[in-house]
């Protein structure tokens, strides 16, 4: 078959709209493409204006492109989008491309479109979003100098416009506290080196007030040469977040010093009493004696929860075993009459955060202290392709519910229910910042808590300094044989 095919047939094989219009701006001819886009039927508009279509707010625009196209035949060098009216009285978004008849041959201009109406609602309520949002969302070229895009929040957190952005991309520097600034181009160069950053830094806005900033930032790749083209992210400012920690912080400190100067104190006369006295008083002098170091090791516990809390730590691949045996050997020692069964996989490792030794001595040193007789302690562990799971089953009698379920927010913790002890809020909070669960059961002679975070395999193992040494020292400065 040699003949040349009806190049009016093809055109209407294609999905895109082509139109041609004269220059007076009415339809000459239109594809069946027409039909799907708008609802008329091709003839319905040939002879009409194509302008009477176009939407009121887009017509200034879209005509002033067409006349410029008549007059000279300049086009714009991209696609433009614009509203265009349907059979039944809708709009849709329509993306066109003008061909003058310089380039086409045709009597006429050609318009060639297409359907954009899911694209530009899904980027305007983007838009919408990013416009309300008030973290300072921004986009530079990888030099850092070109601002791509930031929203109007930067005013606000930054107090500097979008125009002084504009002009000078690394304005922001300016506000950057100076003790910071260095920090702050480090983590810029290393983003357009193409590594990701997490970075909090002070800036000082031009109304004196010092604020914090946590800024995230991620490096923008070319699909082919695979160079950073550019670099992105977002501020968010945390001014809040380190006033609180700061209050806690002296607050924490001033409670500690308090509390372990006052309980050393009542701790230390009521042995004097006791060694003093007998019958009832020695024995009352013994529950003071005792209350008070109850009291002592709550407040340690509570500096561990409230250092954990202050922390920012990230998990990393952390091998459980070395734990697991440093936990059950201490406590063998303290209590050498319980009874200990361990079982875990040598190479079992978990993706936690560093404190995951805390959590794991805590349980295992509740299965002893708790118990009504000599204690018999198992530890399960399980690694499966996806979660390790560190099981400690007791003998104790059973945690009460009313704890279990306010620990694992099952309930609200108000005036009727809460917990007494600081120990197994370490252990969730622990657990919830690995991304894992924390779960109780019991069995018919004791309690099994499990401690489930998320698997390492596969991960390169990155431990920090020495886990196991650091959770020794810290236990032997408690128990008053490691220095401070």
């Amino acid at each position: 078959m040699t003949e040349v095919p009806n190049a009016t047939t093809l055109l209407d094989l294609t999905n895109e709209a082509v139109v041609v219009v004269d220059d007076r701006g009415s339809f000459r001819y239109l594809n069946a493409a027409i039909e799907g886009l708008l609802g008329f039927e091709p003839a319905e508009l040939v002879g009409r204006d194509a302008f009477a279509l176009v939407h009121p707010d887009d017509d200034p625009r879209v005509r002033a492109i067409f006349e410029r196209a008549v007059a000279d035949g300049s086009v714009p060098n991209e696609p433009f989008e614009y509203r265009f009216r349907t059979a039944d009285d809708d709009w849709v978004w329509v993306r066109s491309e003008l061909f003058p008849p310089d380039r086409t041959g045709v009597d006429g201009h050609v318009f060639r479109s297409r359907d954009v109406t899911e694209d530009v609602e899904s980027r305007r309520r983007l838009e919408t979003i990013v416009s309300k949002s008030p973290d300072v969302l921004w986009m530079f070229d990888a030099e850092w100098s070109e601002l791509l895009f930031v929203n109007e929040s930067v005013e606000t957190v930054f107090g500097l416009s979008l125009e002084d952005l504009r002009e000078d991309p690394r304005r922001f520097l300016e506000v950057v506290h100076p003790d910071d600034r260095s920090r702050v181009e480090r983590a810029m160069a290393r983003l357009s080196a193409g590594e990701t950053t997490h970075i909090d830094y002070r800036i000082e806005p031009t109304d004196g007030e010092i604020k914090w900033l946590r800024v995230p930032g991620e490096p923008v790749f070319d699909d082919e040469s695979e160079e950073v083209v550019a670099v992105s992210g977002f501020a968010r400012d945390v001014t809040e977040e380190y006033r609180r920690n700061r209050q806690l912080t002296v607050m924490d400190n001033l409670l500690r010093h308090t509390i372990r100067n006052d309980m050393n104190v009542v701790s230390g006369t009521a042995e004097r009493i006791a060694a003093r006295t007998t019958g009832g008083p020695e024995t009352d002098a013994e529950t003071i004696r005792r209350v008070a170091e109850d009291l002592l090791e709550t407040a340690e516990k509570q500096r561990d929860v409230i250092d954990l809390l202050g922390e920012d730590g990230s998990p990393r691949p952390t091998p459980v075993d070395p734990i697991v045996s440093e936990a059950v050997d201490r406590m063998r020692t303290r209590e050498p009459s319980a009874e200990f069964d361990v079982s875990c996989p040598p190479e079992a490792t978990a993706l936690t955060i560093p404190e995951l030794d805390h959590a794991i001595d805590e349980l295992v040193e509740n299965a002893v202290e708790h118990a009504e007789s000599t204690p018999t302690v198992r530890v399960d562990v399980t690694d499966d392709e996806d979660r390790v799971a560190i099981a400690v089953r007791d003998t104790c009698p059973p945690i009460p519910v009313e704890q279990r379920r306010v620990i694992t927010d099952e309930w609200e913790m108000d005036r009727l229910r809460h917990t007494v002890g600081m120990g197994l809020w370490l252990v969730y909070w622990i657990t919830e910042r690995s991304g894992g669960e924390l779960a109780f059961d019991t069995h018919r002679n004791g309690n099994v808590v499990t401690l489930t975070v998320p698997s390492a395999r596969g991960e390169a193992t990155s431990e920090p300094a020495d886990p196991v040494n650091r959770l020794r020292i810290e236990r032997g400065r408690r128990d008053g044989i490691a220095p401070e």
